[in-house]
């Protein structure tokens, strides 16, 4: 008897369900973001689906809308489509140069609103516009997947600090942390590539780290868990330090900074005769590289006034009554010192 209560309940609750039918829909897989060129105050969307072929190809659609708030926008975009537009397996974004510069907090807070967006969808800024950038033929498994293996596996084997819209969100409201996205450009029809790191004051950004300084930026916010770092030695040979690990601690004291870098990498490659000889020699020029880079970007946010580090919350957290006021003139002539220890546990099987 309770068996039969149960199918019955079963069957009533699944009748009140809107079924999909995943070839009847069109679901949103990506999205650009950019300012419209007639009034600046309202966005244009460019929205990604992908069609999936018998023989397993992937044919890229794009839908285009605008509006000042996201849902105009798939309105827009829905009296295009002879489909449902469903959000609910966007994994990527991407924000044009001016929307960057303007501020993108209320395209950020669009998403965290929505319950059908997880919060690990990807973000990054373009070189240019967004629209550009997701209009290619990228890959043979679509433009949103691409892009977002992209970013993925330069965050889990390179050198792009972990990121996503939990993370970008969580350091906005963070007093005493500025966000930070990966900027990407488009190379050629089917290439994208990294081009460094967009830094945000507030929700807008203000300077964008190259390429060249990313691995010691991934250092002084992140861990690696894997990654790869050249070394060259004063008679111009060189190492390849592979499988990096690290970790790093800030100390604060009253006007003074202390970042403890600690890093274990393998050598994989060396362009000397011996190298057995030269290890130590490759532990303090890394050592020395990092300090200088690491101190330099220091400064170079100093004298932008932002903390993408999270040296203001890391002092928050030791003090009950902070002043955010104070600290914003304190942090700009804030003493900052660099220790790093670097530990080569191999040097491959052959001597």
């Amino acid at each position: 008897m309770k068996q039969s209560i149960i199918i019955c309940l079963s069957l009533l609750l699944s009748g009140c369900l809107d079924k999909e039918i995943i070839d009847d829909i069109n679901i949103e897989v990506g999205v650009g973001y950019d300012l419209t060129e007639e009034e600046k105050d309202k966005y244009r969307g460019i929205i990604l689906f992908q069609e999936f072929q018998p023989d397993g190809s992937v044919i890229n659609r794009t839908f285009s809308g605008n509006g000042k708030l996201r849902q105009d926008i798939l309105l827009d975009v829905s009296k295009q489509s002879s489909e449902p537009v469903v959000t609910g397996g966007l994994v990527l974004a991407i924000l044009g140069t001016e929307i960057s510069r303007k501020g993108i907090y209320d395209i950020i807070d669009s998403f965290q609103r929505d319950p059908s967006i997880g919060a690990r969808v990807l973000f990054a800024t373009a070189e240019g516009t967004a629209e550009d950038l997701v209009k290619g033929e990228y890959g043979t498994r679509g433009n949103s997947t691409y892009i977002n293996n992209l970013i993925q596996h330069n965050i889990d084997h390179r050198d792009i600090p972990k990121t996503n819209l939990h993370i970008f969100v969580r350091d906005y409201f963070q007093k005493g942390k500025d966000p930070f996205l990966p900027r990407l450009k488009k190379i050629g029809n089917d290439k994208v590539e990294i081009d460094g790191i967009s830094l945000f004051q507030k929700d807008k950004e203000v300077d964008i780290l190259p390429v060249k300084d990313m691995f010691f930026f991934k250092l002084l916010v992140d861990k690696y868990s894997e990654g790869n770092f050249d070394v060259k030695l004063n008679k111009g040979e060189n190492a390849a330090v592979k499988s990096i690990r690290s970790k790093h601690k800030i100390s604060l004291s009253d006007n003074h900074a202390t970042i403890s870098i600690k890093i274990e990498g393998i050598i994989r490659e060396y362009t000397g005769d011996a190298l057995a000889p030269v290890v130590a020699d490759i532990e303090k020029n890394l050592e020395k590289k990092i300090k200088k880079e690491c101190l330099r970007l220091l400064k170079r946010f100093q004298d932008l006034g932002i903390d993408p580090v999270g040296l203001g919350q890391k002092k928050k957290t030791m003090n009950r009554n902070f002043d955010f006021k104070k600290w914003e003139d304190e942090y700009k002539t804030l003493g900052i010192d660099v220790k790093c220890n670097v530990v080569i546990e191999e040097t491959g099987v052959i001597e």
